[in-house]
């Protein structure tokens, strides 16, 4: 593969990423085949579609996972249809011998990236690093054209099994890595916007890595309302109260009874959530917790 993709990303973070995703996408192919398929990695490169297109020529099956913020990217999995078919099949519990069928394939296809991206960002959150989560993923047939990666993109190679490998091609815009691996020469900011400033000295991130395990309740608030106490005997099922938030403003998110930030709205597979538009200045948290 070295030979196709020639311009090898040299960063170390970067290196680690695509190694510790492959580690991921083996554990979670295993748990549904209970047996061990080894993935090593190729790469990273930088992205280069005339190579990309060299390697997988005509129609593929293209797996798209993006954050739920989406201005931080996403990443872009590519298969032959053929290979599409062995993983899809292996995960519903066949010998991995069924040819390509869309109905049948894509939705599994997509299901196991989805899982595995948002598994990846699960660990590097616990490992110190920023939350994000996986949240729309789609998986389609398509002729890929340069029109598809509009942008600034990193490539890897998944190769899974040995006897022959699956080949998946990883595509991963730079506004996600950067976002999971901060360059390390950037000033970092402060809540407030300021460049170049500290948010949390050693001396206190050491001090608050004592207390990094402690539960805090969180509770999101959509509005509140007055109501005498005949109105409040009156409710029934059915009754409509009224909040002092118009429908689409921003709801508040408190930590300990204190609240950190606000947030809009959102449904992940069928579950309600909060996306974090703003968080509360620190100072204005602060004057808070002291009244």
């Amino acid at each position: 593969m070295s030979e196709t993709f020639r311009i090898p990303v040299t960063e170390d973070s970067r290196i680690r990423a695509e190694k510790q995703f492959a580690l991921q996408l083996s554990k979670n192919l295993g748990s549904y085949i209970e047996r061990q398929l080894e993935v090593s990695v190729d790469g990273p490169y930088a992205f280069d579609f005339k190579e990309v297109k060299a390697l997988l020529p005509g129609e593929v099956v293209a797996c798209s996972v993006s954050t739920v913020d989406l201005s931080i990217g996403r990443t872009q999995f590519l298969m032959s249809k053929q290979v599409a078919a062995v993983i899809a099949d292996l995960l519903n519990m066949g010998d991995g011998s069924a040819q390509f069928v869309a109905e049948e394939h894509l939705e599994t296809v997509r299901d196991l990236f989805k899982e595995t991206v948002g598994a990846y960002f699960s660990e590097i959150g616990k490992g110190g690093g920023p939350h994000h989560i996986a949240e729309e993923a789609r998986a389609v047939v398509m002729d890929i054209s340069p029109s598809d990666f509009v942008g600034s993109w990193t490539v890897s190679v998944l190769n899974a099994g040995p006897d022959p490998a699956l080949t998946i091609v990883k595509i991963t815009s730079n506004e996600l890595i950067d976002a999971l691996f901060p360059p390390k020469n950037l000033p970092k900011k402060s809540a407030s916007g300021n460049e170049g400033v500290e948010l949390i000295d050693p001396m206190l991130k050491k001090e608050m890595s004592l207390v990094m395990d402690i539960e805090l309740p969180i509770s999101i608030e959509l509005g509140r309302t007055h109501m005498l106490i005949r109105d409040i005997v009156k409710l029934s099922p059915g009754s409509v109260v009224e909040l002092d938030k118009l429908s689409g403003e921003p709801v508040d998110l408190y930590v300990n009874s204190k609240r950190f930030a606000r947030g809009e709205v959102v449904v992940i597979e069928e579950n309600f959530a909060v996306r974090i538009t703003e968080l509360i200045n620190p100072e204005e948290r602060f004057a808070s917790s002291k009244n």
